[in-house]
């Protein structure tokens, strides 16, 4: 096993989530979609794989699309994507079905197939996402019974709020977004199986869009939690397997568990990395080298953003997330009821929302507040001089 950081893994690389991966196989093989959710950094992107990695084990007659979704803009951006992942000659038989339909326009269906976001007709500019969307109806009941007479196909979407936040930001309406939801909603529907990943706010995301969670149905949810120590203990211990540091011993990783706030997957390969660079040798080298180099690493890539997502607040919006903060940071797992009471007059139920659709709170399932990691409550706490 490989120490590769930052990167999603699968096959060899991959460890753990044994239980969730049984379930997400068995999803997709009976014609079922699930979505993933969970906090940045927990391994969703990796999971994703892994899925895909051992549903191809499994037969090499599956076909496992995988698509990278923060990397598209427009619905245009996704329907050329999901050509370009599939196999050729699966690419070969979907522009044929298009085109034999003679329900689409030729150039529309080149412009899916093709690299060309637009062409000169008469002088004029036409764009094809236009185009897209004039024929969303054929296109979307061509494509799912294209789907449904085509075999042992898996879809996986990584990143599918970050989509829908490009999608936002250039055109400013959510009709798009819709667009995209009824066609997966449909294809799913068809009995076309697809994973997704998503983030603890997504739902949130769609609220805040005034878009129907209605079309999220048919999504079996997959929630990744961050590592137990015991399996944090056993993922450092396949890491030397390939490394063998004759240096590092049982003490080292002790105190690096001693130190870490929590045990997501990412936190112990940054830290794991750092420590086999410094080559600590003594409990006190890795705490030093802790406080020094991993913390503060952890902060630029991790934490950072916590900061940024704090200017969503606006005036009195956040002193009262502020408040709430506070609140939450000093007492732990507290119900709605004396977080009310704690804020007082300022409070507001959907600066509380707010705070889980930017993940620095989550509710449990008895209904109490707490911080979505311990790194974000101690970031907080210190910043507040808590």
């Amino acid at each position: 096993m490989k120490n590769i950081v930052g990167t999603p893994v699968s096959g060899n690389d991959f460890r753990y989530r044994k239980k969730n991966l049984r379930k997400a196989v068995r999803y997709m093989k009976n014609s079922n979609s699930f979505l993933i959710l969970g906090i940045r950094r927990t391994g969703k992107s990796s999971f994703l794989q892994q899925t895909a990695y051992l549903l191809q084990q499994e037969n090499d007659k599956n076909i496992c699309i995988e698509l990278d979704c923060q990397t598209f803009k427009t619905v245009l951006d996704f329907y050329k994507g999901l050509y370009v992942e599939m196999p050729k000659d699966m690419q070969t038989r979907f522009k044929k079905f298009l085109s034999d339909s003679r329900q689409l326009p030729k150039k529309l269906i080149d412009s899916i197939t093709d690299i060309f976001d637009s062409v000169e007709v008469m002088g004029q500019k036409v764009g094809f996402q236009d185009k897209l969307m004039n024929y969303s109806k054929p296109f979307e009941t061509l494509v799912t019974a294209f789907f449904e007479e085509t075999e042992n196909v898996y879809l996986f979407m990584d990143e599918l709020p970050f989509f829908f936040e490009n999608i936002n930001d250039e055109s400013n309406t959510v009709s798009d977004i819709k667009h995209v939801l009824t066609h997966l909603r449909s294809w799913r529907h068809a009995g076309l199986p697809m994973g997704i990943t998503g983030s603890l706010n997504l739902h949130q995301q769609l609220k805040h869009l005034g878009i129907s969670r209605k079309l999220l149905a048919g999504l079996n949810t997959i929630e990744l939690d961050p590592f137990t120590r015991a399996e944090s203990e056993l993922f450092i211990q396949e890491l030397l397997k390939n490394d063998k540091y004759d240096w590092w011993t049982p003490e080292i990783t002790g105190k690096l568990l001693d130190l870490l706030p929590d045990f997501v997957p990412y936190f112990l390969q940054y830290a794991y990395h750092e420590i086999a660079v410094n080559e600590c040798k003594t409990p006190e080298a890795v705490e030093e080298v802790y406080h020094n180099e991993i913390m503060s690493g952890l902060f630029k890539d991790f934490i950072y953003q916590f900061d940024e997502r704090l200017g969503v607040f606006k005036g009195e919006e956040l002193n009262t997330a502020m408040l709430v903060l506070d609140a939450i940071a000093i007492e732990e797992d507290i119900n709605l009821k004396d977080l009310q009471a704690k804020v007082g007059d300022s409070f507001s139920y959907e600066i509380i929302v707010k705070l889980i659709d930017y993940e620095f709170i989550k509710l449990s399932g008895s209904q109490e507040y707490s911080y979505t990691l311990q790194i974000i409550k101690n970031w907080w706490l210190t910043k507040r001089n808590i």
